[in-house]
């Protein structure tokens, strides 16, 4: 509904019936998207990150090893309308990409008026890499929405000159807070833009400023008091990543141009890039106050990714944040493209995305090709999986389940919930929030479950006196080959097997 009203509030100050038209087109697919999405949610099964996620869900904390909450409150609200399945873990992603959409239209209407919006709108749906984060529910999902909300509300804020929002900017930056530490980077973002301007500075004798500082800090708070009471683990997990001495070179920051190039759709990305270079030179020139809003939303994070290109690898949805913030660039560098070739390259854009994200929705559902390194590999073949393994464990009379990887613990948690018990032999502070299995049951016999490359029998002769192979099994991931999974018997525990590792 939000999504409704935004357009079609702006299409109205529009006033013609051409724009109408193609607003309540754009309105259509976007719906249609959203429906589609939900559909491949509920049909497909969860990749290893999600089922590592639900388990977070199903206990509350303040925060979490690898992520702050956020996520974890997502899966378990949608859990709790439609039920423990990937649709119910999934439920609430195509609702706030579409939520996305919405302060995407308001935010480049702001900045650069209805046309430009609707192009950026368009830009974004068929971005694949959000096309995917659309469907798999994973902390990039409100990083994104809270990043794009936080720069929505520095354009009302510019537009408006009314200091109030500088509160709402706080409660926003502090929920971006509580989804990703990327969100750090907003902080950047604010900074850039204050100092920008003469204009901008007055802001820093605002109280609300500092009001709204507050406000992000106190919402945030949970994420620091989790770290304070673990001896800072989540913090020195992520944050050593920006100290890793990786050999320096160009093959990195290679990857991370490709990596935005494939996953925003070549030609989107490439009219991007015109429509960024545009923005720099009108905020640096010209002066243009939307400019260098705009360029403030994405300088911070993208000089940062750059460095550290060049000396470790950027993930690809790291940058997932800036993907709004493109896409207006990209609406933008269509000016660029003479007006005769104008509304063909669009379409072709367009056209080239969404075939791109309607191979990546087809291949999900039923694989088209064999790869290596398939993500979506990830989502087949748990149900049979877990079943063999459950009539494995009562053949062998072991009594819980165990692995030793996040990856393996999710999918055996979520495809045995309510037959067995499964734990993580290592890395136990991932589940310091779940309750504890009782003494009784491990002491009893374990099947040990684990992909074949990631077994770790030396793990396994430290824990238990008793190790014995028990066979494999196979998981039918979409591959010819499959994925081959190792089962032992593993009983008589030197100590308690469940025990917390060494300090971090």
């Amino acid at each position: 509904m939000a999504t409704v009203t935004a357009m079609r509030a702006t299409e109205s100050a529009e006033g013609t019936s051409e724009s109408r038209s193609a607003t309540n087109l754009l309105l259509a697919v976007a719906l249609a998207l959203t429906a589609i999405r939900l559909a491949v949610a509920g049909f497909t099964g969860l990749v290893d990150d999600e089922a590592y996620y639900r388990i977070w869900s199903l206990a509350p904390s303040l925060s979490y090893l690898d992520h702050p909450p956020m996520v974890a409150w997502i899966i378990a609200a949608g859990r709790m309308i439609a039920g423990d399945t990937p649709l119910g873990v999934r439920l609430l992603g195509p609702i706030i990409s579409l939520a996305g959409v919405a302060i995407l239209w308001r935010t480049a209407t702001l900045l650069y008026g209805p046309l430009i919006a609707r192009r950026a709108v368009w830009f974004l749906l068929a971005m694949p890499l959000l096309a995917a984060g659309g469907v798999v529910i994973t902390p990039d999902l409100p990083s994104v929405l809270f990043a794009g909300m936080v720069v929505w509300g520095m354009a009302e804020l510019d537009r408006s000159q009314n200091a109030k929002w500088w509160l709402a900017i706080g409660l926003l930056a502090g929920l971006g807070l509580l989804s990703k530490y990327t969100n750090l980077f907003l902080g950047g973002t604010i900074l850039v833009w204050l100092l920008a301007t003469p204009g901008n500075r007055k802001w820093f004798r605002a109280p609300e400023l500092w009001v709204g500082g507050a406000i992000a800090a106190i919402v945030a708070s949970p994420v620091v008091i989790w770290n304070a009471e673990h001896n800072w683990a989540s913090f020195s997990k992520q944050f050593g990543r920006v100290g890793h001495n990786g050999s320096a070179g160009l093959s990195y920051l290679l990857e991370l141009v490709g990596g935005f190039a494939v996953l925003e759709s070549p030609l989107i990305a490439l009219l991007a890039l015109a429509g960024f270079v545009r923005v720099l030179r009108g905020a640096f020139r010209d002066r243009r106050r939307s400019d260098i809003l705009l360029a403030s939303a994405i300088l911070p994070m993208l000089t940062y990714f750059c460095i550290h290109a060049l000396h470790d690898r950027v993930q690809g949805n790291w940058p997932a944040p800036l993907y709004p913030s493109f896409a207006m660039c990209a609406a933008l560098g269509l000016e660029f493209v003479p007006r005769a070739w104008r509304r063909a390259t669009f379409v072709v854009a367009l056209a080239l995305g969404f075939a791109m994200t309607g191979i990546i929705y087809a291949h999900a559902l039923h694989p088209l090709f064999h790869s290596a390194k398939d993500p979506t590999e990830q989502m087949r073949g748990w149900p049979a999986l877990a079943e063999a393994i459950e009539k494995k464990r009562e053949k062998t009379g072991a009594a819980w389940v165990a692995t030793s990887s996040y990856a393996t613990t999710g999918q055996m948690m979520m495809g045995l919930k309510n037959r067995s018990d499964v734990a993580q032999l290592d890395d136990r502070i991932r589940y310091i929030f779940l309750p504890p299995l009782p003494d009784s049951l491990l002491k009893k016999p374990a099947l040990y479950v684990e992909l074949q490359r990631r077994v770790q029998l030396p793990l396994l002769r430290q824990k238990f006196r008793k190790v014995e192979a028990v066979g494999t099994v196979k998981r039918a991931n979409g591959t010819p080959e499959g994925a081959t999974y190792e089962m032992y018997l593993v009983s008589n525990p030197v100590a308690p097997p469940l025990g917390m590792d060494e300090p971090r």
